[in-house]
């Protein structure tokens, strides 16, 4: 079943929750449906990937200012920030180099594909991180960001054409580029913060 386009607010986050149930539960289906929709990188972000990372910077902020000894507001908001960057910052360096590497491949509409790729495959990365933030205690489930690998192997065959050790290949790149490069650049900004 296709999304149909959100008329509010409501329906952007009833959308939401149904593709990310989907992705999760169903995600042969819904890469099937995301191949056939016509979206861009700006639709992908402003009705999947922001109120995400949004949902994510904002449950940082709030689990700092409660779970320190004292409101200290600054050190929330700097976290909350930093998390922003690390997220919105990966997804679009994981959206520029795996475009580049689709373009390598002269795949046609190689910008849209990368997009799907990068946007849909993050899923499992950002509802973690927002549970893992809300219960630190079960820090253990960091381990299910795996399954970005995962949708990448799924979703490979709907919008491109790769095949065999190419598509090996590109799952790799494309889950550790999703998984690895908000890790690498919150890294570089704690250390950044610290000095």
């Amino acid at each position: 079943m296709a999304l149909k386009q959100p008329s509010g607010t409501r329906d952007l986050y009833r959308n939401l929750a149904l593709r990310l149930r989907n992705l999760i539960v169903k995600p042969n289906e819904e890469w099937q449906i995301v191949n056939g929709e016509l979206t861009t990188l700006n639709d992908m972000l402003s009705g999947f990937s922001l109120p995400l990372i949004g949902l994510a910077t904002l449950v940082t902020f709030i689990s700092f200012l409660v779970n320190q000894q004292v409101l200290i507001f600054e050190l929330a908001l700097k976290q909350a920030l930093l998390i922003f960057t690390a997220l919105f910052g990966g997804l679009l360096l994981s959206f520029y180099l795996t475009s580049r590497f689709l373009k390598v491949f002269r795949f046609p509409d190689f910008k849209e594909t990368a997009a799907k790729l990068v946007v849909y495959s993050s899923a499992p990365l950002y509802v973690v991180l927002i549970i893992a933030t809300l219960v630190p205690e079960i820090f253990f489930i960091h381990i299910f960001s795996v399954y970005s690998f995962y949708l990448c192997w799924v979703g490979i065959p709907y919008l491109t054409s790769l095949k065999g050790d190419k598509k090996i290949i590109f799952s790799l790149l494309l889950g550790s580029s999703v998984l690895l490069i908000p890790f690498l650049i919150r890294l570089l900004l704690l250390n950044l913060l610290s000095i």
